[in-house]
């Protein structure tokens, strides 16, 4: 079991849209033992990202969905490929790659992983991009805040223009220029909250607490 978990920017985002209760839950869960979660969206990001970067054509990647055997997977994906496509009809574009973000809490309690998706200029600007494809509801700001934790810590080499986050559910696009200081404020109280969450959780499965902070590490 890892004392310090790492929570994927889209379990982030479900973290901290969700109500106190059941964002309790999830944080628990994160220091519960496992095998390892099953990535529900990993094929369709997949399938996304060999379009981006290995050649593979909309129409092989979409006939490519029918060997996946979970059905709830298979018809999650299926949409979530229409509708990225649908939005890449309004938002064309060469897509490139674009290296993640590995990031600490305040306390190292968590660390969240910033992983685009693709990089796209969108506007003048080259922008990360995440893909976000739960049915689960987003509220602009909290993203926006938590965006803006990503900002704030990438580093300047190779550093994007932008960052965002694509709703395939309905092509909503939370870009981080789009803030400003108080949405950033609020995505480190965020960040501060969830650790008061990794707190509890760790005096109730009898954990020790965690030792200072790390820097932030970039990852390709």
């Amino acid at each position: 079991m890892s004392q310090t978990p790492t929570i994927g920017f889209s379990a982030f985002l479900k973290i901290i849209n969700s109500n106190p209760k059941p964002q309790r839950r999830i944080v628990r869960e994160r220091y519960v033992p496992s095998e390892g979660g099953y990535d529900y969206h990993k094929s369709l990001r997949q399938r996304i990202r060999q379009i981006a970067f290995d050649g593979i054509s909309p129409t092989a990647a979409l006939a490519s969905v029918t060997q996946i055997k979970k059905t709830p997977e298979r018809e999650s994906a299926k949409r979530g490929l229409l509708r990225f496509f649908q939005w890449r009809h309004v938002n064309p574009g060469p897509l490139s790659a674009c290296d993640g973000l590995i990031y600490n809490s305040p306390k190292s309690l968590f660390k969240v992983n910033f992983t685009p998706d693709f990089l796209l200029e969108i506007n003048g600007r080259r922008t990360a991009v995440h893909v976000w494809n739960t049915k689960h509801p987003l509220t602009a700001t909290l993203v926006l805040a938590a965006l803006s934790t990503v900002a704030t810590r990438y580093p300047v080499e190779n550093r994007p223009d932008d960052f965002a986050v694509l709703s395939l559910q309905d092509g909503s696009m939370y870009r981080w220029s789009d803030s400003d200081k108080p949405t950033a404020a609020l995505g480190e109280k965020l960040l501060e909250l969830i650790d008061r969450q990794c707190e509890l959780a760790r005096f109730e499965l009898g954990l020790p607490a965690a030792t200072g902070p790390e820097r932030p590490t970039p990852r390709p």
